[in-house]
């Protein structure tokens, strides 16, 4: 009778052990699997971080026209814009200093209007080499307007808004328009005011009448491909 029950009980404990011995086979194989994949997208995902880095490399190099603040991740203009005191139009009646600012005004839209070209001509090659991390991507420009912390709150943050759509109809009116066809499906342009608000303000207010310049990657969900 023991004979039996032994006879009995390891051809089941064999099998017990290669089904168990099975499963922890296909687990290891699922895992390595998703492991893999999630290195690769990662790996994706860095050469896309340093492709724009490249790109966006002549901003931070040029530092008579844009200052990169490392804290905040974000670039300004790297001269004063003084505007005349409740006032947001670029014209000789409400901006100081006419002459000298809007030479400066225009070479920074030139400057960054290269930088969007190079980053155009990234996405053209990679669309023509099918790659479809790079091809795909694009970009949130924010361009912010900032007012001093005097008279009324509400009207600032009109008037900062006001002082970056100004701005951009100047570099439009120049030629230089981050919404025309060329760059669709590229750039996301975003017109805003920070008035009061935003981080890193100046501790003079009067400083505080600039532009902020953002360029934000909208990086594809590559796990999802």
């Amino acid at each position: 009778m023991k004979s039996g029950k032994n006879d009995f009980f390891w051809p089941s404990y064999t099998d017990l052990m290669t089904s168990l011995f099975f499963i922890m086979l296909v687990l290891y194989v699922l895992t390595y699997v998703r492991l893999d994949n999630t290195i690769k997208v990662q790996e994706k995902q860095l050469q896309i971080v340093k492709t724009v880095q490249e790109n966006l490399k002549p901003l931070r190099e040029d530092a008579t026209t844009f200052n990169y603040e490392d804290t905040f991740k974000r670039y300004k203009l790297a001269f004063d814009v003084k505007f005349v005191k409740n006032r947001f139009g670029i014209n000789p009646q409400e901006l100081e200093e006419y002459e000298t600012t809007i030479h400066k005004i225009d070479k920074a839209g030139e400057k960054l209007k290269a930088v969007i070209d190079s980053l155009l001509a990234v996405k053209k090659e990679a669309a023509a080499a099918n790659k479809e991390d790079l091809k795909n991507m694009s970009y949130i420009l924010v361009v912010s307007g900032y007012a001093s912390r005097t008279g009324d709150e509400y009207h600032n943050y009109q008037l900062s808004y006001e002082r970056a759509l100004s701005l951009w109809r100047h570099w439009r009116d120049k030629g230089i328009d981050f919404e025309t066809l060329k760059y669709d499906g590229l750039i996301d342009l975003q017109i805003a005011g920070n008035g009061w608000g935003g981080v890193g303000r100046m501790k003079d207010e009067l400083a505080n009448q600039r532009f902020l310049i953002q360029i934000f990657p909208k990086i594809p969900d590559l796990e999802r491909k």
